[in-house]
């Protein structure tokens, strides 16, 4: 993305002098400028340009040299109106290890939060990456990867490069059971425990009622059924006793949420169309956690 900044600037404003630069080669030249005792030359080159673009920032944490360094560059383009573009996987207010300083002027300008590309994004951003690169994937192949790998598009190139490797190191035709064995290698899958939260907000949602009925002493049919399902979806999905979901479910006793459960479950067994619904539920609740 900074890259891709970079490119544009250069695009639109040809005469300008456009750097990008990841914080660790900085850290690489600065090192061997202080070894080579040309540190002066070193600052002086990158006080010529007119948009100099650092990526992953947060890498300077703790190196007190570097820092000093860039202190000195970062006022000096400031100063006289050039531009500077810098990212970090986190907020300045969360950056540790960085002097207070140079925190001070990482808030001068625009902060921008990027989110995470939607799936179909990731999807377009595969389909380029794949096109540019003269290979061929199944469509299959990239829906799977844009739906299972989804922190950073660094993931998604990294993830093509791989399939690519084993493909030809083993010889193996790009099918989705390739791409599944490779995802899983990389990607970190953390199944997040279902709360009682969840499973109201969804059931509301679900039966289009607002959260806050369940916690009244509503008689009314369509009320008393979303509540008998949380209780039976809370008993099945979470480690709460009855009492304790009872009393997080519209303040009733555990007697209450044993009659919700064979309630649930008789219906389940008469009503397919009930069945359905409950499925869905709890697909819901799975993808979300």
């Amino acid at each position: 993305m900074a890259n891709a900044i970079g490119t544009k600037i250069k695009e639109i404003y040809p005469e300008k002098r456009v750097l990008y630069v990841s914080a660790h080669l900085f850290q690489v030249q600065y090192t061997d400028s202080v070894r080579n005792n040309t540190t002066n030359d070193f600052i002086n080159f990158y006080q010529t340009i007119d948009v100099l673009i650092i990526d992953d920032i947060q890498e300077f944490a703790g190196v007190t040299k570097t820092q000093n360094t860039f202190f000195h560059i970062f006022n000096h383009l400031h100063q006289n109106g050039k531009q500077l573009i810098l990212t970090s996987d986190r907020a300045p207010v969360l950056l540790q290890g960085v002097e207070e300083r140079l925190l001070t002027r990482f808030k001068w300008g625009m902060v921008a939060e990027l989110e995470k590309p939607t799936v179909e994004l990731r999807k377009n951003i595969l389909r380029n990456k794949i096109h540019r690169d003269g290979l061929e994937f199944p469509s299959e192949v990239i829906e799977y990867i844009a739906e299972n790998v989804n922190e950073s598009v660094r993931d998604l190139e990294g993830i093509v490069i791989s399939i690519m490797a084993h493909s030809t190191i083993y010889n193996k035709d790009i099918d989705l059971e390739l791409a599944q064995r490779i995802v899983k290698k990389v990607v970190k899958y953390e199944t997040k425990a279902i709360t009682i939260d969840d499973i109201i907000g969804t059931t509301c949602k679900h039966y289009e009622i607002e959260p806050a009925a369940i916690y009244t002493k509503s008689r009314k049919r369509e009320v008393v059924q979303v509540r008998q399902v949380a209780m039976f979806l809370a008993k099945k999905h979470t480690d709460y006793s009855s009492s304790r979901i009872g009393q997080l479910i519209g303040n009733k006793d555990h007697a209450t949420v044993l009659h919700a459960c064979k309630i649930i479950k008789e219906l389940c067994e008469v009503d397919k169309n009930f069945h359905s619904d409950l499925e869905a539920i709890e697909n819901t609740l799975k993808k979300r956690n």
